[in-house]
């Protein structure tokens, strides 16, 4: 039996050969010895993202290849796919191995793109072959093995993949139909631009105008606060009062006046009370790529772009898990695999502690783990 496996990207192809013995290696795919999991070996190739796109509407009909009200709605009878003449090597190559396999593996992210990218790929390759799932969200030797040692069925597979066309079909529609209809309108009052809108971008502009306006507008206003300078046996320091602002300073002068305040008074101060209160802080949760560059911001002043970079470049170099996460948890089969490893974590930063080997639900739960876990270091 022939196995091909379909990667989502050249690293993580790279990542799933590392899981077991390579024979070869070309600029197309990986080829795996014989193993326990695979006995007559089998294929890795990859994508490079999508290979697959919509087509353009000009693709469709020459006539709509002139922006033109009179066109307006473009809504093809059927929608095609083409593959993009940068990665039509790459799809070739993927074309051939689909053809020549008896069984594929979809070993993509297992999102809904994940699905969109392997079976748009399939349905333009035009075969019908069986296919199987590798579900996993950890590129850890042991549990790629694990992974493709227990294939899943691809029942759910071609639901998120229907989910993902539906998605990719109601992009195109609203992009190629509202970025002509504003755009001509626009131009028809004078105004000589072209506009991109889409589904989510469109939005989420409005959003950052709103937000830009309300900066814009804003007012600063003066406002007063009671704020004490004491002097104490170790120096001297400065004390705010709580709950107190006003907008204006004879509202302020009141109140001083009610509670008959004594200003630039040499009296002793005399500690009437002290209560002790325990109070106990939670540890951070683990890091999703929005929390991580919203410290990192904080702490160096790095940008979002700064932080994927970064995160990108570890990642690359297995030093950090998957950096484009949007979850704060990993599963127990990560959390396993960093008890294991532990006390090498504890050289690697010259500390001695403790750890906690029992799972803890607030940082531990397979069920709040969609496509991939937190980042953690590796």
């Amino acid at each position: 039996m022939k196995i091909v496996i379909l990667a989502e990207k050249p690293s993580q192809a790279k990542a799933y050969a590392e899981a077991f013995e390579v024979a070869s290696r070309e600029g197309t795919h990986i080829t795996l010895k014989p193993s326990n999991t695979f006995p007559e070996g089998a294929i890795i190739t990859w994508g490079i993202g999508h290979l697959v796109s919509l087509k353009m509407p000009n693709e469709y009909k020459e006539e709509w290849k002139t922006w033109n009200l009179k066109h307006l709605p473009i809504f093809p009878e059927e929608f095609a796919y083409k593959v993009d003449d940068s990665k039509k090597a790459q799809f070739n190559a993927v074309k051939k191995l689909f053809k020549e396999a008896d069984l594929l593996i979809n070993a993509c992210d297992v999102d809904r793109e994940g699905s969109n990218i392997f079976y748009s790929i399939y349905d333009m390759v035009g075969v019908k072959k069986p296919v199987k799932r590798l579900w996993i969200n950890s590129l850890e030797a042991d549990e790629v093995r694990k992974g493709f040692a227990n294939l899943q069925s691809n029942e759910k597979d071609l639901l998120m993949y229907q989910e993902a066309k539906g998605r990719q079909i109601s992009d195109w529609l609203v992009g190629m139909n509202a970025s002509q209809l504003y755009s001509l309108l626009l131009q028809e009052k004078g105004l000589r631009i072209a506009l991109s809108v889409g589904r989510v971008q469109s939005p989420l502009c409005y959003l950052i105008y709103q937000r830009q306006k309300e900066i814009a507008n804003f007012v600063s206003k003066p406002f007063f606060e009671l704020i004490g300078e004491f002097k104490a046996a170790n120096g001297i320091y400065k004390g705010k009062a709580k709950n107190i602002k006003f907008d204006t300073l004879e509202q302020l002068h009141t109140l001083l006046a009610e509670k008959a305040a004594v200003l630039n008074s040499e009296i002793p101060g005399v500690i009437s009370s002290v209560e002790k209160v325990e109070k106990r802080t939670k540890s951070p949760k683990l890091h999703s790529l929005s929390t991580l560059q919203t410290v990192a911001n904080k702490k160096w002043k790095y940008s979002p772009a700064k932080v994927l970079e970064v995160m990108q470049s570890l990642y690359e170099k297995k030093i950090v898990t998957y950096p484009r996460t949007d979850t704060n948890f990993i599963t127990e089969n990560e959390f396993a695999y960093l008890v294991t490893n532990l006390d090498a974590y504890q050289k690697l930063a010259s500390v001695e502690f403790e750890g906690n080997i029992v799972a803890n639900k607030r940082y531990v739960d397979n069920a709040k783990v969609q496509e991939h876990y937190a980042s953690v270091t590796r």
